[in-house]
């Protein structure tokens, strides 16, 4: 199922979470597993949106889970992301 209005609301909701430090205080270390917790639900809604595995693949490396991160990066790739 191809959704862009789920993944442009997706994007418009949480790409503010997406930063350059590795420096969490607890509300965005909060914020960071609510972002998780909604790619993975989009994900179930939509799983051939290769940007959501991207974007929970950002999330995961900032929570520093790499290996998670690089799983999610590869299915983005494999969807057809350029990532």
């Amino acid at each position: 199922m191809h959704s862009p209005a789920l993944t442009h609301q997706m994007n418009k909701l949480y790409s503010s979470f997406f930063t350059d430090t590795n420096t969490f205080d607890v509300v965005d270390l909060d914020a960071q597993e609510t972002a998780l917790s909604a790619y993975e639900q989009a994900i179930v809604l939509a799983p051939r949106e290769a940007i959501l595995y991207y974007h929970k693949g950002q999330v995961l490396e900032q929570l520093g889970r790499i290996a998670e991160a690089q799983i999610a990066y590869e299915t983005a790739r494999n969807l057809g992301h350029r990532c």
